[in-house]
C-alpha cells in the first residue's frame, strides 16, 4: 500500500508540473502556482483516503455496519478538509481560483485513473 501512495504522489506531482508549466507559458508566475496549490490540495486528499483506508484494513473485526460508518466519516473528513483548503488558498491572496480548480482537477484525475488501474488488477 506504501508503494501505491507514493506512485500515486509521483503521477500527481508530474501532471500537477506539467500543468503549472504550461500555465506558466501561457498565463503568469501566479497562475502556475495557483495550480501548485490546487494539486497540493489533491495531494492532501489522496493522503487523508490512503490513511482511512490502512485505519480500516487494520480493524477486520469491524462489522459491515461499522465499517460503512467509517467509511462515512471518512468522506465527511476529508470533504471538510479539502473545503478548508480551497478557503485558504482563495483567501491567501493573489492566486487565481481557475488555476487552482484546475490543479485540483488534474490531481483527481490521476486519482481516479489510478484508482481504476488498480480495481482493473485485481
Amino acid at each position: 500500500m506504501e508503494n501505491g501512495i507514493r506512485r500515486l504522489l509521483l503521477y500527481q506531482f508530474l501532471l500537477v508540473s506539467a500543468t503549472s508549466a504550461v500555465f506558466l507559458v501561457f498565463f503568469e508566475h501566479w497562475s502556475a502556482l495557483s495550480v501548485v496549490c490546487g494539486g497540493g490540495i489533491a495531494a492532501v486528499n489522496a493522503l487523508l483516503a490512503a490513511r482511512c483506508a490502512r485505519r480500516d484494513a487494520q480493524a477486520p473485526q469491524r462489522t459491515p455496519a461499522q465499517s460503512l460508518t467509517a467509511i462515512y466519516i471518512c468522506m465527511v473528513q476529508r470533504f471538510v478538509i479539502v473545503a478548508a483548503l480551497f478557503g485558504l488558498a482563495m483567501a491567501a491572496g493573489p492566486l487565481d481560483p481557475l488555476a487552482v480548480m484546475a490543479g485540483f482537477i488534474v490531481g483527481l484525475m490521476v486519482m481516479i485513473f489510478f484508482g481504476t488501474q488498480q480495481l482493473t488488477q485485481k
